[in-house]
């Protein structure tokens, strides 16, 4: 995050909205000239020309130079520590074209302020003890949450329900640290050893709730990350269809002639708050050329790489050795799959209960029949092959904080594994506290600033 010749006491500005036409577009200085700054370039249309905090102010943005006006705007001066960095800041609200905020940001930066980094202002919240570090990752997850469980999961990392449980977690490590730092440091008090079994029991309570905040990630990355959805089976049996159905739109090219796909098609659909990355992909079967046999191998890696498989049967014709040659490599592979018995206004050629060895769902993509049943069997099956609870009862947890955790949960069954053999006294209590120093990273207590450096990175300019 610094480059050189910059600093955090820098007064910095950005856009805050997205560049294009629009009928706001937000201009957000901070830093200890930012009043300086936005007074030079806005004034009020009446007295008195000045900004005081937390009030609106209608006027104009011109250029100091010329005495131009370029704009008509809203300002509102927030002073420190009562705004989103906890310096001073001053918000110009003006038209939402590309030009005139190009213009209005121009003139801020030649004023004294410097165009701020990605993330740069969320950083600031974060050094300067607004938010803590889990709750600034909130902000991006925030900002690209794809469905209303993803975005609640957002808010509630934002309201810092992670960081009470790590907060709990220091504590009761503390409680084993305490003990042993008085032993160690005041020997003339004689305060008692805490012995191996104390250490034991308040070490196993530590394993148990990390363990149950990673069971938490396991479930939420469904709706975080969403899940990879290969439609399987024979050419022409009406996966094409069924995916276009699923969309809403006619994404993929359907036809009575088989082998019409030979590429992988993605999509995203939200089904029950879960983001399921739709992939219609070529007919697994015999390939009779280059092409097909191509489409064919892609299909294949991308079974591989799934999370859910929809199986699909065309119930209008009998079932040939390769449906069931298919439903044998998907039982095998071990995923969640659903077996789609397509074509249900067709008279039917088999017995669903033939080949029912899982659930199973009757549709026509014709005619709309049984995709509501698919969309919500969909959703039940992979909520019920993670085991995902509802949101609001889930501690939000993202890819980093997973890996941090996983780093302790090794740590803490290392220590526990010392205190039968040589892990005693000064090596005892560096472990613990470097347990302590671990679960800080979440918070940002003690993480590296490579680290920092990378998550906000990830942030746009103007966040």
């Amino acid at each position: 995050m610094k480059q050189k010749g910059l600093t955090e006491s820098d007064t910095i500005a950005a856009l805050a909205t997205p560049f294009g036409v629009g009928g706001l577009g937000v201009i957000r200085i901070s830093g200890p000239k930012a009043l300086e700054v936005a007074l030079k370039v806005f004034r009020p249309k009446s007295p008195p020309f000045e900004l005081p905090p937390r009030k609106v102010r209608y006027g104009f943005v011109y250029d100091p130079s010329s005495g131009e006006v370029v704009d008509e705007a809203i300002a509102v001066y927030m002073k420190a520590p009562y705004s989103y960095t906890r310096e001073d800041v001053v918000e110009l609200s003006c038209h939402g074209g590309y030009l005139v905020l190009r213009k209005v940001l121009e003139l801020v930066l030649k004023s004294g302020a410097r165009e701020a980094l990605p993330g740069e202002f969320t950083k600031r919240a974060f050094l300067n003890g607004r938010i803590d570090l889990a709750q600034a990752e909130a902000v991006l997850e925030l900002i690209s949450a794809q469905s209303e469980q993803a975005l609640r999961l957002a808010e509630r990392q934002l309201e810092g329900v992670l960081s009470k449980r790590i907060a709990s977690l220091k504590g009761r490590l503390i409680g084993l640290v305490a003990p042993l730092e008085a032993w160690l440091d005041l020997p003339e008090e004689e305060v008692p050893e805490p012995s191996v079994e104390e250490l034991r029991e308040g070490l196993k309570g530590v394993l148990e709730e990390v363990e149950e905040l990673l069971g938490h990630w396991r479930q939420e990355v469904v709706y975080r990350e969403g899940v990879k959805t290969a439609f399987v089976g024979r050419a022409n049996v009406g996966k094409s269809s069924l995916f276009n159905a699923l969309l809403g739109r006619d994404r993929a090219i359907v036809t009575p002639i088989p082998g019409t796909t030979t590429d992988v098609i993605e999509e995203t659909v939200i089904i029950e708050g879960i983001p399921f990355c739709l992939m219609d992909m070529a007919g697994i079967g015999r390939p009779k050329d280059p092409v097909e046999e191509e489409g064919v191998r892609r299909a294949r890696r991308k079974f591989e790489e799934a999370d859910l498989l929809l199986l699909v049967f065309d119930l209008g014709g009998p079932l040939e050795d390769e449906d069931l040659e298919l439903l044998r490599q998907v039982e095998e592979a071990g995923k969640p799959y659903l077996l789609v018995l397509n074509k249900r206004d067709l008279p039917w050629a088999f017995d669903p209960k033939e080949v029912a060895k899982a659930p199973f769902v009757l549709t026509s993509a014709l005619t709309g029949e049984g995709l509501k049943e698919l969309r919500e069997a969909m959703a039940r099956v992979v909520l019920k092959a993670h085991g995902v609870g509802s949101p609001s009862e889930l501690v939000p947890l993202n890819t980093r904080h997973k890996r941090v955790l996983e780093r302790a949960r090794a740590k803490v069954l290392g220590i526990m594994e010392g205190l039968e053999g040589t892990l005693k006294g000064d090596l005892l209590l560096y472990e613990l506290r470097e347990l302590l120093d671990l679960l800080g990273e979440i918070t940002g207590e003690t993480t590296p600033e490579e680290v920092l450096e990378e998550i906000f990175s990830r942030f746009c300019i103007g966040k």
